[in-house]
């Protein structure tokens, strides 16, 4: 430790906060690497595996996405854009 005019002075500790303090749900709890604490990155990959969830395996273009905010993607070569719907498929003749 630390110490500043004869005081013991602690080393900062690690953002975190007690998992008291949150609404973990008990499975997510066990997916922490200290089971008493959170701590920003925990948070993350937390909020972003109930994101996914609620998604329920939806996935959206960036174009879609960005249409609903009101913007549009610039492509660098607008040739590449994929169409929006798939194309016919051909039978083969035999």
């Amino acid at each position: 430790m630390a110490t500043l005019n004869g005081l013991r002075i602690a080393p900062n500790p690690p953002k975190r906060i007690s998992v008291e303090r949150t609404n973990l749900t008990a499975r997510e709890r066990a997916l922490l690497p200290d089971p008493r604490w959170v701590t920003e990155d925990d948070a993350d990959a937390i909020m972003s595996m109930r994101e996914e969830k609620k998604a329920a395996g939806k996935s959206y273009s960036l174009e879609q996405v960005l249409a609903e905010y009101g913007l549009t993607l610039e492509r660098s070569n607008p040739s590449r854009r994929s169409p929006a719907t798939a194309p016919t498929r051909r039978r083969r003749q035999a």
